[in-house]
């Protein structure tokens, strides 16, 4: 007999890389947003088993998801910046974003209606830390205009330390996005909602 039993991986869904017992493929109804969400996801981001920006981005038929720790001058991200057909905006707080509550999502789209361009929000999907020195490394994005949200409901992503009670997910934070635009992701969140569950239940066992 083997002094030490091999141990048994957990069959897993390549999909949303959650155990099969947790996939939540089946239940997902992507849909189209207006305006389209750009998710850019650190590395350590990617790797996470309970990544809220891959759900966000399986959920929205027409986003993107760019994986990076910085964004330069020729990557994806600066070629979306550049382009004129789209008015590039930024997920970021701080004195001198543009708030998205009180009609302000209503007037960015009214702008772009006039203007005939497509609006497009970045969303940095990391670490508050991290986040920030994404922001710091990728010059294409300090250029751009930044929306935020006043903060709200508390955060449900029980399983992971926020540096304060308002911090949400990225995937609660694009629902508050596009709830501001008339729009939201009942469907994603309540996956994120079970799966938020699943883990607290998993580590009381």
């Amino acid at each position: 007999m083997e002094p030490f039993a091999a141990r048994v991986a957990r069959p897993t869904c390549y999909a949303c890389l959650r155990p099969q017992m947790a996939c939540y493929c089946a239940e997902l109804a992507p849909i189209e947003s207006r305006p389209r969400i750009v998710i850019l996801m650190h590395p350590l981001e990617a790797r996470h088993p309970i990544a809220t920006g891959r759900l966000a981005h399986r959920a929205l038929s027409n986003s993107s998801l760019l994986v990076g720790a910085e964004f330069g001058p020729h990557s994806e991200a600066a070629r979306i910046v550049a382009d004129p057909s789209v008015l590039p905006l930024l997920l970021f707080p701080g004195p001198e974003s543009q708030p998205l509550d009180d009609g302000g999502g209503r007037a960015i789209l009214d702008e772009c209606d006039s203007s005939d361009i497509e609006p497009v929000i970045f969303v940095l999907d990391a670490t508050w830390s991290l986040a920030r020195k994404m922001l710091h490394r990728s010059p294409v994005l300090q250029q751009i205009r930044r929306v935020s949200f006043r903060a709200g409901a508390r955060s449900r992503f029980l399983v992971r330390r926020q540096p304060a009670p308002e911090c949400l997910s990225s995937l609660e934070a694009i629902d508050r996005v596009l709830r501001s635009f008339g729009g939201g992701l009942d469907g994603a969140l309540s996956i994120f909602h079970r799966m938020v569950d699943f883990q607290l239940g998993a580590r009381s066992t």
